[in-house]
């Protein structure tokens, strides 16, 4: 009985001891598996023995059954410092060797082409006594670049703050900016300027590498950047809306780039995580602010996104205030400019008006004294240029009521039927006399009647500035005046061979006070052509002038017909 008894005993202290083995084996499988660190253990055969959950994070592979050559499956070990070198021997095959690594960073480029950068140590596992190893032991952990606090994020608006209103002109500060942003918040940015809907173009850029900062430099300038390409960074942040990649894979950035060589500068800039944020102003859309993260660094979170925002908010807001500043000072110096122009030009025919009005005075004070009557013929002499200096003060205060009407928006438009090339001809008779004076012969090709429905005031304003400004810019040399329909379309040309316009200096001539020639030698306030301008828009039609240098210039009137009966439309007999 005793002996049996002995026998139970021993029995329940080798169940206990198995059951506290399993129990002690169970609490170590989880303590592995929820441990914050990689932790990895393999045989000197290669065999994984340990791989647990963080291991497969980290490495983003499922738990291989062996490792080769201390190389991961589908994983390169690399420089931390450059994910782009591979180490020269791995840790795992130093550890293998039977060399403990002690503490070290390295990184390792995983299956999807991004590199984490780990620090840790391995460790080569022998029996007791034994001199060579058995396996290795590997724990390591992410390094994880320091959080941007929010005293060191209060110091980075304030300094960025500082910068852009130290300096009036804000496009100059961007560079700066970026490089108090590089490598505080982002290992590389680009500031892309340009309105939704035109050019766009890299402004600042800046990497925290100097090798890779020369790369981005050349990239850029090689590579402008295109709003209209989809795929491209700037059209993604110029679309209002910011973007945030946290992986930034090698397949994205061949997709974006234009051809192989674009590629290969994009890849060696190591990119691997982006955040694209607009730079809107009183909602415009003024540009883009991209930030990217390389190897080793984590993705941009929220935190970094609403830094990054308000940054960009002020940036935005300096180059607006920026632009209304530049904007406000232009307006200033064509004031200016205007007003010097309005005075000289008002004066014009004040000064002989007055002379012949003093010099009428005079002699009707000579003759009255001598008891002798004015003659009629010097009367009429004087009231003529009186009535021509007058007609000429009358016609700028109507531009500069016009314009002020164009500008308020209050330009009325009274439309009735009539024949734009019979409006042309009158317009045409009334300058003979002109040019004559101008030594220009006028030519007229309108083989048949043009109707349409237009306001006749606006429309002889429109003839009249056009052949005004043919015999001014074209005194000596013919002025050719044609008018034709095609459809809907009616059509006034007017061509003259005079000067010409520069390429430079054409595309302003229809803004409002401004000329492409000195105004001390041509006159006028450079108003014709901008109410000109205004006037033909108004009716739905489109002005366009071609020039040359010394070759003269044409300009194309355009104008719908309205809504006209469709017999007009065939309308072939030429005129009487």
């Amino acid at each position: 009985m005793s002996s049996g008894g002995a026998q139970l005993s021993m029995m329940r202290q080798v169940l206990a001891e198995r059951a506290e083995a399993r129990l002690s084996d169970a609490a170590l499988r989880l303590l592995v598996e929820q441990a914050a660190e990689v932790l990895l253990l393999v045989d000197v055969t290669g065999r994984v023995l340990v791989f647990n959950a963080e291991a497969g994070r980290q490495f983003r592979i499922a738990a291989p059954s062996r490792v080769e050559q201390g190389e991961l499956p589908g994983c390169v070990w690399v420089r931390a410092e450059d994910g782009a070198t591979p180490l020269d021997v791995s840790p795992l095959t130093r550890a293998l060797a039977g060399e403990p690594v002690f503490e070290e960073r390295w990184g390792l480029r995983r299956p999807d082409g991004t590199v984490v950068v780990l620090r840790g140590g391995v460790f080569p596992v022998s029996p007791e006594g034994g001199l060579a190893p058995e396996g290795v032991f590997l724990r390591a952990r992410e390094e994880v670049p320091a959080r941007l606090d929010a005293t060191r994020a209060a110091t980075l608006l304030a300094e960025a703050g500082a910068l852009l209103g130290a300096e009036l002109d804000a496009e100059a500060r961007l560079e700066p900016l970026l490089r108090l942003m590089v490598p505080t918040l982002a290992d590389a940015g680009v500031f892309f300027l340009g309105p939704a809907g035109e050019a766009v173009r890299a402004a600042a850029a800046v990497h925290a590498e100097p090798a890779r900062h020369v790369a981005m430099v050349e990239m850029l300038h090689r590579y402008p950047p295109d709003a209209a390409d989809a795929r491209g960074l700037p059209s993604m942040a110029l679309s209002g809306r910011t973007e945030r990649v946290a992986c930034l894979t090698q397949a994205q950035q061949e997709d974006v780039a234009r051809d192989e060589e674009h590629a290969r500068l994009l890849l060696l800039l190591g990119l691997t995580s982006y955040l694209g944020v607009p730079l809107v102003a009183r909602g415009r859309v003024l540009g883009a602010l991209a930030l990217f993260r390389t190897e080793g660094a984590p993705g941009f979170g929220e935190d970094d996104e609403q830094l990054a925002e308000e940054l960009a908010r002020r940036v935005a807001l300096s180059l607006d205030n920026a632009r209304l500043l530049s904007e406000a000072r232009e307006a200033v110096r064509l004031r200016d400019e205007f007003l010097g122009i309005a005075s000289h030009e008002l004066k014009t025919p004040l000064t002989p008006l007055h002379l012949k009005v003093q010099l009428l005075q005079k002699q009707v004070e000579v003759l009255a004294a001598h008891g002798k009557p004015v003659s009629a013929e010097r009367v009429s002499e004087t009231l003529e240029v009186v009535q021509r200096q007058v007609r000429k003060l009358t016609s700028l205060v109507d531009n500069l009521l016009d314009v002020s009407r164009i500008t308020a928006g209050r330009l009325k438009l009274e439309l009735e039927e009539m024949d734009l090339a019979s409006v042309a001809a009158e317009i045409l008779y009334r300058f003979a006399p002109a040019a004559a004076q101008h030594h220009c012969s006028l030519e007229m090709h309108a083989p048949v009647p043009v109707l349409g429905r237009w306001d006749r005031l606006r429309l002889e304003q429109v003839v009249t500035n056009l052949l005004s400004n043919a015999l001014k810019y074209g005194a000596g040399q013919p002025v050719r005046l044609t008018v034709e329909a095609e459809g809907r379309t009616a059509r006034l040309i007017v061509e003259d061979g005079g000067i010409g316009i520069s390429a430079q200096d054409l595309p302003r001539i229809f803004e409002r006070f401004e000329r492409a020639v000195s105004d001390r030698h041509y006159g006028g306030l450079g108003l014709g052509l901008y109410i000109t301008r205004q006037i033909v828009e108004a009716f739905g039609g489109s002005v366009t002038a071609t020039s040359e240098v010394g070759r003269g210039s044409t300009f194309v009137l355009e104008l719908p017909r309205g809504d006209i009966p469709e017999e007009w439309l065939s309308v072939t007999e030429p005129l009487a």
